[in-house]
């Protein structure tokens, strides 16, 4: 027997506030859809680059959120289905950056009144689609309507509708009415803080290295989008400057000294293009809008300021950098909440590529790090990868190991980060050192073979040492080497 499905009306609950981890997020999917609109604009020849602009303003007294844009707008015979249908977008995936037709709803749990407003070039009417949102909260309430489907939901709150327009206008706006003052949603200082991270913005003039960023990604093989974007009239920009302080202990102003780009590549095809400051890497950067390498797709931020940490080992080190990772493959599939990437092959690479590159620069962090903070025998210790490697007239095993064992966490904390790396790796690899020193013995043949314990050298040492004792120089060599080989 066939059945209809029903999709019930708490998939719309799943679909708005339970989408994103923050109500803010809404700015986003709403300025992502803008800027998809533009680039649409622009592809067909209707506006240039610098008259196209997404335009927001927040009215914190009336509780009023506005967020316009001029590019192609939607046609009034399709703006119902285009603006009502959920999970059907006709946008492409490979040219768009929304495209799974379900971020045009993102301000639905946060308003009492959601409205779209949209007009095409040559059209004298504007199409008018409203959500009562407040309505909506209603019959989401548990217990309430609970065999009601979201169709059925869809077709109580919303109004359609049409108004005459001029001819020759075109936008798509939206505008949310009784906004959650929760959030930082109406706060312009907030919304501000979070668009500047977030959207496809310009760097700014104070950022001198943005056009070097900027022409070198481009000899990369990409161009970065960006676009002018206002808040209540204040255009914004990406929040990079040329200066910025760092280290939480000593809070020293560092300098950007160069932009290093690097390109990854998947079957001889770019995959992403990186972005990053050369700087003096004294510890982690304060300033919590620049912190990190910052993953972007079409520009726009995917995931925080931590997403980047697990590329390296010491996840810290991401906290030292400045950076963005653009990720081009289409391939590589940014999921719905836009926090992260859907797992799958090209994914994989790209991350074991990056994992290769974090590696490559906390060895430069920690050598730069070494060459401020260790006096010379110290820097012996931490760059020998044998303990051959440092002649005992050195004697820095006398001379450091009381410190190494007084050296505590506590210590640590008082020093400058930089400082605390160089001394907690000259402490790691001094233990590994006097560890390696005591497991030595006086058969060469022990000491070269990397297989054995230290517990396991002094047993055959003393086995050794009885077989030189019963048998002449010769014959002992020869069964001490033979025994060796077997380990």
């Amino acid at each position: 027997m066939k059945r209809e499905l029903i999709i019930g009306k708490y998939t719309l609950e799943s679909l708005t506030n339970g989408m994103y981890a923050s109500p803010l997020d809404m700015y986003r999917e709403y300025v992502q859809n803008a800027v998809d609109s533009l680039d649409e604009a622009f592809a067909n020849g209707i506006e240039l680059p610098d008259k196209l602009s997404i335009d927001i303003t927040i009215d914190a007294e009336n509780r009023v959120i506005t967020i316009r844009d001029n590019g192609v707008g939607v046609p009034a015979e399709t703006a119902s289905e285009t603006l009502l249908d959920i999970g059907n977008s006709q946008k492409s995936r490979m040219t768009s950056r929304g495209f799974r037709g379900i971020g045009r709803l993102a301000g639905l749990s946060y308003c009492d009144k959601l409205t779209f407003r949209t007009s095409v070039k040559g059209e004298e009417v504007a199409s008018v689609i409203e959500f009562d949102a407040k309505y909506l909260k209603e019959l989401l309430f548990p217990g309430s309507n609970d065999g009601v489907s979201v169709a059925d939901v869809i077709e109580k709150i919303v109004t359609v509708r049409t108004k005459k327009e001029t001819a020759n206008r075109r936008y798509f706006e939206v505008r949310l009415d009784g906004a959650w003052s929760e959030a930082g949603l109406i706060d312009p200082e907030t919304v501000e803080t979070y668009l500047i991270q977030h959207a496809p913005l310009h760097f700014s003039e104070k950022f001198k290295w943005g056009r070097t960023a900027v022409e070198k990604m481009r000899l990369a093989g990409y161009t970065i989008p960006q676009y002018r974007i206002s808040l209540n009239g204040k255009d914004l920009y990406k929040p990079y400057e040329d200066s910025f302080i760092s280290d939480r202990v000593k809070r020293n102003e560092d300098l950007i000294r160069d932009v290093k780009v690097e390109a990854f590549y998947r079957k001889e095809k770019l995959s992403a293009v990186l972005w990053y400051a050369e700087t003096n890497f004294f510890g982690t950067i304060i300033d919590n809008t620049i912190k990190g390498l910052r993953i972007r797709q079409g520009n726009i931020l995917i995931g925080d300021k931590g997403s980047c940490s697990s590329l390296f080992k010491e996840e810290r080190f991401n906290g030292w950098m400045i950076g963005e990772l653009h990720v081009l493959d289409p391939e590589i599939i940014v999921n719905s909440r836009r926090d992260g990437f859907e797992k799958n092959s090209a994914y994989f690479e790209l991350l074991s590529n990056l994992r290769d590159w974090a590696f490559e620069v906390s060895k430069e962090i920690r050598h730069l790090s070494y060459e401020r903070s260790l006096s010379g025998a110290k820097k012996v210790v931490v760059e020998a990868e044998q303990i051959d490697d440092i002649a005992d007239e050195n004697d820095l095993y006398s001379e450091d190991l009381s410190y190494a064992e007084d050296y505590s966490e506590s210590a640590a904390l008082d020093q400058a980060e930089s400082e605390e790396l160089a001394e907690t790796d000259f402490i790691s690899k001094l233990g590994q050192l006097l560890n390696q020193k005591k497991a030595q013995t006086k058969y060469t043949a022990l000491n070269i073979n990397s297989r054995l314990t230290g517990e396991q050298r002094k047993v055959l040492e003393r086995v050794f040492d009885l077989i030189m004792q019963e048998y002449d120089r010769e014959s002992a060599e020869s069964f001490v080497n033979t025994i060796s080989s077997k380990f």
